[in-house]
This record gives structure tokens, C-alpha cells and sequence, in this order.
């Protein structure tokens, strides 16, 4: 950027042609700095979707998923993202709407085979695993058996995502995830040392 007797003149490069440019200016505004919404966390709670330092949203992988988020059904374009140009915003919001499309292009969805189930009989209904699921899989529930109230949890099938946060979480083994049974864990620790 010089200064001269006309006014400025500014030296940029432009993407589009992929070369320098000379424009001669009265005057020169920088673009303000681009900062998240205001409500970016109420809507990342709302969504159940995490956000990076800055506060932007962050996708569930950088190179293997970087439309989508864990959450299913949830997809990421634009500058909720980050600071990026039209270009990118454009071509990014072209591959949420064709991930979004796909979803809605079929009758049914197939839902989790790894996800958790509970065990009656284990489960005295303490709780333990309803606040610490990260995908209010859980509730709590009541029912009379055999003349007394009995509590229990209950698992929606649909929410789950077999994250085994609950299973860690349970005290007396009244909740397991689908192929990770204690008993099946601790069987593989065994055969991976070498223990008889």
C-alpha cells in the first residue's frame, strides 16, 4: 500500500484470477473482525453440539466428517464454522444440504446396533446414569411390582448412541452396553495379558 498524490494505491491478490492487482483508492476499510453469535452456547446446548475456543461450532472430524457433527442429523456450513470466504461457505453448505438430503431420502433409519441396555434385575433406579449421559438417552422410571413401587431406568433406543457413559457410571452393573458386558471386558483384558 503506497500513498500517493491521487489517493492510495493497493496492491492485492485476488483468488479468482490467482494473481496481483494494483487499485487506485480514495480510501481503504478493513473488513470488522468476525466474532460468534451471541447465543453460540445456547444453541450448542440446545443441539447437544460442542464448540471450539473461539466459540464457533466444531465439526466431528476435521478430515473424516467435517460437515457433520456427533450429533445425528446436525450438519455444519458457513461461518458457524469459522471465518471463511463465500467460496467455502458455498461449497460447504452444498455438502450439508446433500448429507441432509440423503437422511430424508429414505423411508427408514437404522438405528444403532452398540447401544445400552438395562438390566432389571441389577437396576435399583439410583440414577446415577440419567445426568452424566450426554444424549438424554435416559429416564427414570416407577412402576408397581408385586404390591411395592419399584424404580428402574429406562433407555430410549433412538437417543442412544452406546457412548457407555452410563455403564461406567452404574454402581451395581444395571446397565450394560450391547457386546461390552463386564464379563466380555474383562475376558478380553485377560486374553490381551496373557492371563489363564
Amino acid at each position: 500500500m503506497k500513498a500517493s498524490d491521487d489517493g492510495l494505491r493497493i496492491r492485492v491478490r485476488d483468488p479468482v484470477l490467482r494473481q496481483f492487482l494494483v487499485l487506485e483508492a480514495d480510501a481503504l476499510v478493513l473488513a470488522p473482525a468476525i466474532v460468534p453469535p451471541e447465543d453460540a452456547e445456547e444453541i450448542a446446548q440446545r443441539f447437544k453440539v460442542p464448540l471450539t475456543a473461539d466459540g464457533f461450532f466444531l465439526e466431528a472430524h476435521m478430515k473424516l466428517r467435517p460437515i457433520d457433527f456427533a450429533t445425528e442429523g446436525v450438519f455444519l456450513c458457513g461461518m458457524a464454522h469459522a471465518p471463511k470466504t463465500v467460496s467455502e461457505s458455498i461449497a460447504q453448505a452444498m455438502g450439508a444440504a446433500a448429507r441432509a438430503a440423503t437422511l430424508l431420502s429414505k423411508e427408514e433409519l437404522e438405528l444403532e446396533a452398540t447401544i445400552s441396555e438395562v438390566v432389571d434385575a441389577n437396576c435399583d433406579g439410583c440414577a446415577y446414569c440419567i445426568a452424566p449421559c450426554p444424549y438424554d438417552a435416559l429416564v427414570l422410571i416407577e412402576y408397581m411390582y408385586g404390591g411395592e413401587i419399584k424404580r428402574t431406568v429406562q433407555r430410549n433406543p433412538a437417543l442412544c448412541k452406546g457412548c457407555g457413559v452410563c455403564m461406567a457410571t452404574c454402581p451395581k452393573q444395571g446397565i450394560f452396553v450391547r457386546s461390552y458386558r463386564p464379563e466380555q471386558l474383562a475376558a478380553m483384558v485377560d486374553a490381551a495379558l496373557g492371563v489363564a
